[in-house]
């Protein structure tokens, strides 16, 4: 198991006043809030946190937060820590390689099926979406402001792709598993780009689908993501054995 550095004391950053709640339920809001500093920056594998710290910071009761811890911690992002509170879960690279596995083994079978089902019409929309989502001259200058924009853009590519498969239950399945990948992706590469070859599998994933070509989409997508898993579990070793 990687040993990590812990930190009992967080300072949790002040909502964005763009995630005021209009509307959206506490315990969603907190979700979404402690959700994104998971993925996009702010918390980090070992910290810990209580819901009385993330309560102050929301100026909400405790109870939708720990509502939004408990969930959180039902999809592998945080762990419940008795007496504390909870501290964000450290990724073992032997169970992160399995996830990858897992990963592209469903998500290949989801782009099989979108391969498959897609209309003309449906790919010529992908087709032009890919383009947009590949340009890269209005990205942010900022590093971490980069980085979540991409990952926003990847989000929006496979939640397309998705919807190509027509298959919902599957689709909402899917997104612990981009949640996971995504947190394990920061943690091991910390704000640098990811390789080429994933820029790469998203370009012929894509054109796979447009082509009608099942085979060729679920092959790229399974593919990929076993490099990538390898490579994040690799990192992770490296940097717990520093």
């Amino acid at each position: 198991m990687p040993v990590m550095t812990t930190r009992s004391k967080v300072a949790l950053p002040k909502p964005s006043p763009k995630s005021g709640l209009g509307g959206v339920r506490l315990n969603v809001w907190a979700y979404t809030y402690l959700k994104g500093l998971l993925l996009d920056g702010g918390l980090e594998p070992g910290d810990r946190l209580s819901a009385e710290s993330v309560s102050k910071v929301l100026s909400v009761s405790r109870a939708p937060v720990s509502d939004a811890i408990r969930r959180l911690a039902m999809e592998g992002l945080l762990e419940i820590v008795p007496q504390v509170g909870c501290q964000v879960t450290t990724p073992n690279p032997e169970e992160v390689r399995d996830f990858y596995e897992v990963f592209g083994a469903a998500e290949g079978a989801i782009l099989r099926l979108a391969a498959i089902r897609r209309s003309p019409a449906e790919a010529e929309n992908l087709g032009r979406l890919a383009a947009e989502w590949s340009d890269t001259d209005d990205l942010p200058g900022d590093p971490a402001a980069r980085a979540a924009e991409l990952r926003d853009r990847n989000r929006r590519r496979y939640k397309q792709l998705h919807q190509l498969a027509n298959s919902p239950l599957s689709t909402g399945l899917a997104e612990s598993f981009w949640d996971r990948s995504d947190f394990y992706i920061r943690s091991a590469f910390q704000g640098q780009p990811t390789p080429d070859y994933v820029r790469a599998a998203h370009h012929a994933i894509v054109n796979a689908v447009i082509e009608q070509d099942a085979e060729a989409a679920e092959n790229a997508t399974r593919t990929y993501l076993r490099k990538l898993g390898q490579d994040v579990a690799d990192l992770l070793s490296s940097k717990a054995a520093t």
